[in-house]
């Protein structure tokens, strides 16, 4: 084979793996047509590389299937928050249950000497923890994240923080 035309079909594969890389939601959104879970909300935080699964399912397995398809499809390229409420289940009682967790992470952020007063906020999904707001340092930013990883019902976390120095 010439090694131009090596070369040439190098490179064409290397675009197309490129170009799928880059397409995180596009693909986790046909892998999970394909296994026929529908409505299933997909949104990409790409700062952070997490997927984060929304919506509601039919079953528990639905829930738990969505979650290996998604993170088959994500690889090692980013890691997948399944907040996915399961149809049937008591919301009421999960979104009581996420008010608690939510209410508890802002007493623990208000009653810490170094973060009262930080622009931080919790939203919380199914025991799923997405942080936001601005802190000071890198120091900062760990220090929530741990604080979060480390309250109770608290599933997994997306640490969004965005650091602002004052200086």
């Amino acid at each position: 084979m010439p090694r131009s035309l090596l070369c040439a079909l190098l490179a064409g594969a290397l675009v197309v793996a490129c170009g799928r890389g880059t397409d995180t939601e596009a693909n986790v959104r046909n892998a999970l047509r394909q296994a026929n879970i529908e409505h299933v909300e997909v949104d990409i935080d790409r700062e952070s590389n997490v997927v984060h699964l929304k919506g509601t399912v039919g079953t528990m397995a639905d829930r738990t299937r969505a979650e290996e398809i998604a993170n088959a499809a994500v690889g090692t390229t980013g890691r997948v928050l399944n907040e996915l409420t399961v149809e049937g289940l008591d919301v009421e009682t999960a979104a009581d249950l996420d008010d608690q967790i939510e209410d508890g992470l802002d007493r623990a952020v208000n009653n810490d000497p170094v973060l009262k007063g930080r622009d931080i906020n919790f939203d919380v999904n199914n025991g799923m923890v997405t942080i936001k707001g601005e802190v000071r340092s890198a120091d900062e930013k760990r220090r929530v994240g741990e604080i979060v990883a480390a309250a109770p019902g608290v599933k997994d976390v997306a640490n969004r923080l965005v650091i602002r120095n004052t200086h």
